[in-house]
């Protein structure tokens, strides 16, 4: 039986769905919720000032629907959203045979500007995405390219947790992507996590498109944009989950970043397929991508900075002390974001030095426990994603509140207390509050480091410390 907050969904969803298609500048395929995206599109709006931040994952109006499904108990305000998932959200499979990865290097260019005459960077920064390096390249002034896209395509609704119906689905959406492109190099991660993303395995296959060769439109962006004796910066995480391989070019990867090893993954949901440990199909940058990049920079001649960390929390512990390394930066403050509740435009203009949690779960709280020993902050900005899983290594919002509560002052952002995790409002709350912080604690221009200063912060992490 469908609840009420259902009903309302199905019925303003139809309207959103029309208005999205009709004012999105997303192509197509591009999932705009998606990690690597939404580095994309938050380092451009750093760069240009201009974009809606989370908000592009949601059609234009819908705020004023959220908000009415936002007055149902927690249990409908799930089943409303899953319902807008179930009607909104992917492309039917067959479309997965037009999908053209030349366009989706194509997009990414574009958002700084490809093609037309414009400023020329001291750096790009390609490889892996997380909002460390989303912070990093703002902070440079440098736009990011990424090794990863993000791809959606509807299937009959399942339960999250029949691994083996969503992986028929999803093989052969990526069966039909690798027959489109047939001269393109690269590799597809079907994608399934039933803890973590349960709302999105009912409805949806999500794979990731991740490149093995540096696409044309990289390399004609790089020669027209690169300033000369500019700085390539690979972003080389080399983050590892087991993958199934099921093809040549197509595997299977069962869970992923959180508090929950991989071992329960592959004991839970088995399947016959061959076991390989490979490149974390989020975080983690493909070896040939990286290999592409290497080759590229030494046939033009281009310098590069790598930089190869095993975990995606390294590039957010990278991002901070750059911000540190700044005349000007607010050395006292702390904005603590997560996954992609994210905008390092705000941080840029007010100076505020970011820390970025990759997941909402136990094990990142832990990590930033680590992190704040020994700091106090004269006032720590918070938010934390409302995932709406609740999955059994989400960290309560108690805990995280409670923790920074003993290393100084703590205001949140964007958060309700006694809506979380289910909270329909907060990736509207959170635009609107950073907005306001932007105006309110604007520094007279955007900071930035150059890129010799950050040449010598990586020479110095990179070197011995003194016992």
């Amino acid at each position: 039986m469908r609840t009420p907050a259902a009903a309302l969904v199905s019925v303003l969803l139809l309207v959103s769905v029309s208005v999205r298609a009709a004012g999105s500048e997303l192509p197509d395929w591009v999932t705009s919720f998606d990690s690597g995206t939404r580095v994309v599109r938050e380092v451009a709006e750093a760069l240009t000032g201009e974009g809606r931040g989370i908000l592009e994952s949601y059609p234009w109006g819908s705020r004023t629907f959220l908000g009415l499904l936002g007055l149902f108990p927690s249990r409908w305000r799930i089943a409303g959203i899953e319902c807008g998932m179930r009607l909104g959200l992917g492309w039917r499979p067959e479309a997965a045979s037009q999908v053209d990865l030349a366009e989706l290097a194509a997009w990414c260019v574009a958002q700084y500007g490809a093609g037309t005459p414009g400023t020329s960077y001291d750096a790009i920064v390609i490889g892996s995405p997380n909002g460390g390096v989303a912070h990093l390249a703002a902070l440079l002034g440098v736009p990011f390219l990424t090794s990863s896209f993000a791809v959606t395509f509807r299937h009959p609704t399942i339960d999250p947790t029949d691994v083996d119906a969503y992986l028929r689905t999803a093989q052969a959406a990526a069966e039909r992507i690798v027959g489109a492109n047939p001269e393109s190099t690269f590799e597809i991660v079907c994608h399934v996590d039933p803890l973590h993303d349960r709302s999105i395995v009912r409805f949806v296959d999500f794979l990731r498109i991740k490149p093995h060769e540096l696409p044309e439109a990289y390399r004609r962006f790089i020669a027209e944009r690169l300033a000369p004796g500019g700085r390539l910066i690979l972003i080389d995480c080399t983050y590892e989950w087991p993958q199934r391989r099921l093809s040549d070019r197509i595997t299977l990867q069962v869970g992923g970043l959180g508090d929950i090893a991989p071992e329960h993954y592959l004991s839970r949901w088995p399947i016959d397929a061959a076991i390989e440990i490979r490149r974390e199909s989020e975080w983690g940058c493909p070896e040939a991508f990286a290999d592409a990049v290497r080759a590229f920079a030494t046939t033009e001649e281009i310098e590069l900075i790598e930089l190869a960390f095993d975990h995606p929390w390294d590039y957010s512990l990278l991002a901070y002390d750059a911000y540190l390394a700044c005349d000007g930066s607010l050395s006292d403050e702390l904005l603590i974001d997560c996954f992609n509740h994210q905008n390092p435009r705000t941080n840029t203009v007010t100076g505020i030095p970011p820390l970025w949690l990759p997941f909402n779960t136990t094990d990142a709280l832990a990590a930033i426990e680590e992190f704040l020993a020994g700091r106090s902050f004269g006032r720590i900005r918070f938010t934390v994603l409302p995932s709406f899983a609740a999955s059994p290594d989400t960290a309560e919002l108690g805990a995280w509140l409670g923790l920074f509560e003993q290393h100084g002052p703590v205001e949140t952002i964007g958060l309700r207390l006694d809506r979380f995790p289910a909270d329909v409002l907060a990736p509207f709350r959170f635009a609107s509050d950073m907005e306001a912080l932007r105006k309110m604690c604007a520094l007279p221009a955007p900071l930035r480091l150059e890129i010799v200063e950050f040449e010598e912060l990586v020479r110095a992490a990179a070197s011995p410390r003194a016992p």
